[in-house]
Parts: structure tokens; C-alpha cells; sequence
């Protein structure tokens, strides 16, 4: 992936990490200027910064819609203010894309609730949604046993944007695919995915429909 990737219209958070002295630096960034020989991401001046030492080794994470995107870099010089620090790294290069999504999926905040046989019901507000599934974010673990059998997930769909939907309700069989956790994207909370099993073909078209409309 070309460096362009850091002007990506899909991206949702950049990160600068280092070692300094045996301790992990973590700064979540933005990109104020790149060129062909180096690039700048500025962040807040967090209390009691002390200034890296010229050509320590970094990494910087991507994260997009679709996936994150990782690479080593090195950190070249670093100016701080009251305001802000400023660094200066090399240009990224041989970027890592690990794939998130088996589909496209659109962020979007929907209230939908997963109810399994024996009365155990999760309710919450998806963090994305595909024709494939929904993601969602959450502080409550699953227990493992919800995570091998199927489930019944009904979402709220938004009635003024769809037509012939009269109950305004998406409701499929779905299962679990996967968790994350992951401190830097989700803000310590769990990632869980839950794909479609048995998608209407006319569920499958009003959902295209919506998720159509959405930029």
C-alpha cells in the first residue's frame, strides 16, 4: 500500500507508537503534511512529554473502515509547544493491511437487540452494518456458549428512509464471527461481529437500499 493511505477518506484514527526508556508511548496523531521524503502528525501536548531521542524507531497504525494498516518508521525530530507536538517521522513504506470486514460496511448507529433461545438478550447500538452482519462495541463480555450457537438479531431500521418497511424491523438469524479488543480503536471496549445466516432476499434489498444512501 502506497503512503497515500494517510489521506485516506476512511480513516478513522491514526497512532504513533515508540519505546522509550523500556516504557510504550502512545499518541493517537494527525497528519499535517507529507511529502517524498517525510511526513508530520501533530497531537496535544500530553503532560509531561519528554522529547524522543532523533531516529528512535516507531510505528505508525491506520485505522480505516476496512482494516488496519501498520508500518515501521522512524521518528526524525519532534517539536513541542503549550499547545502541541509535532513530529516528524520518515515516509512510511511496506504497509501490513490486516482485514477487519468480509463485506463493506458502513458506520452507522442503529438500536438492535440479539435474543438467543433460553432468554439471554443483548441490546445495544450497531457500530457498523453490512449486508453481511453488524458489528457493535461493548464493556460486557459474551459467554463462550452464545458464541457457538445462533441467534435471532431484529434491528431498528430508520422508517423515514425506507419504503414498504412498515414496522421499521430487520430481524435474521445471525451468529457470532469475532471479537477484538483492542485499547487504541475501540477505547477499551470489545469489538463484536455477528454475521447473517438466513437473510431474506427482500430483507437483503431494503438493507442494500439503506446502506446505498448512507455517504
Amino acid at each position: 500500500m502506497q503512503h497515500n493511505i494517510l489521506r485516506d477518506s476512511n480513516i478513522t484514527k491514526i497512532y504513533l507508537i515508540y519505546v522509550e526508556n523500556g516504557s510504550k508511548k502512545r499518541f493517537q496523531v494527525s497528519l499535517r503534511f507529507i511529502d517524498q521524503k517525510e511526513c508530520y502528525f501533530a497531537t496535544s501536548t500530553p503532560v509531561g512529554f519528554s522529547k524522543p531521542k532523533r531516529k528512535t524507531p516507531a510505528e505508525i497504525k491506520v485505522y480505516t473502515q476496512d482494516g488496519i494498516y501498520e508500518t515501521e518508521v522512524s521518528l526524525l525530530e519532534s517539536q513541542t509547544s503549550l499547545r502541541e507536538v509535532l513530529f516528524e517521522v520518515s515516509i512510511p513504506k511496506n504497509w501490513k493491511f490486516t482485514q477487519l470486514r468480509q463485506s463493506s460496511r458502513k458506520l452507522v448507529s442503529l438500536p438492535f437487540s440479539i435474543k438467543y433461545n433460553d432468554g439471554f438478550v443483548i441490546e445495544n447500538q450497531t457500530y457498523d452494518l453490512s449486508l453481511g452482519g453488524i458489528s457493535f462495541l461493548s464493556d460486557k463480555p459474551i459467554q463462550s456458549i452464545y458464541k457457538k450457537i445462533s441467534c435471532i438479531v431484529t434491528i431498528e431500521m430508520p422508517k423515514e428512509n425506507i419504503i414498504n418497511f412498515p414496522d421499521g424491523k430487520l430481524v435474521a438469524e445471525a451468529k457470532y464471527c469475532r471479537e477484538i479488543f483492542d485499547v487504541e480503536q475501540f477505547d477499551e471496549k470489545t469489538f463484536y461481529a455477528f454475521k447473517f445466516v438466513n437473510l431474506s432476499a427482500e430483507d437483503a434489498e431494503i438493507l442494500k437500499s439503506y446502506l446505498l444512501r448512507l455517504n
